[in-house]
């Protein structure tokens, strides 16, 4: 009976030592998630490598691989679909949305007024197409911004990377809400009680602590 009861007894401690080691180790991996995420990625783990983020849309100038599948547009269209402002030129895109008083044509020209440009849609921009139903990837320049750079395919006037500087307050793509910096430090986007146009207000105190460390870079 003493035997039985001594087992017993390791058996109890053996489940207590493995309950103890699941608790430590679900907090620990809680822990690192958390710190991982405060500290964006900084503290790296080796042993569990976390997965690159999907980006939701490509850079301003199509420079990134979009990947395959629905995404959200957060310019405002339909769930799973981008519009593209192409420059024909060349093929190079960037996301463009409408604003009040302007289409996403003419927004689109806006940034690029010194070259042909077209809208297209869709997920990503292997399979968008035009109102027409012309597909980008039938375009005879599409991707060639990959290969070389033409000359005087540009939206500047002046380089075939640069857009055409746009006034804040003429920025197609600001929304109420939205944090922008300027020559009186951070401004927040708001609409006017009497018409839809955007006004600027200084940001709080609060909001100016959460970017005070962020590195700022003047437009050339």
């Amino acid at each position: 009976m003493r035997q039985f009861k001594l087992s017993r007894r390791s058996m109890a401690s053996a489940v207590a030592i493995a309950l103890v080691t699941v608790v430590a180790g679900a907090s620990a991996a809680h822990a690192r998630d958390f710190f991982s995420s405060f500290f964006g990625g900084i503290m790296n783990d080796n042993a569990h490598p976390s997965p690159p983020p999907s980006m939701p849309f490509v850079s301003p100038f199509g420079d990134a691989q979009p990947s395959p599948g629905r995404r959200v547009n957060i310019y405002g269209g339909s769930y799973g679909s981008t519009s593209y402002c192409v420059r024909t030129c060349d093929g190079r895109y960037f996301p463009v949305a409408a604003s009040e008083g302007q289409t996403k044509a003419e927004a689109c020209k806006s940034f690029c007024p010194a070259s042909e440009t077209k809208i297209f849609y869709g997920g990503s921009i292997d399979h968008a197409s035009s109102e027409t139903g012309k597909s980008y990837s039938d375009l005879p320049n599409a991707f060639r911004y990959r290969k070389e750079l033409i000359a005087g395919c540009t939206c500047n006037g002046k380089d075939p990377a640069g857009l055409a500087s746009v006034k804040i307050e003429d920025d197609p793509t600001l929304r109420k809400g939205d944090i922008v910096a300027g020559a009186d430090g951070l401004m927040i986007a708001g609409s006017s009680r009497r018409s839809a146009a955007l006004n600027f207000t200084p940001a709080p105190k609060s909001v100016r602590a959460k970017f005070e460390r962020l590195p700022v870079v003047a437009a050339q």
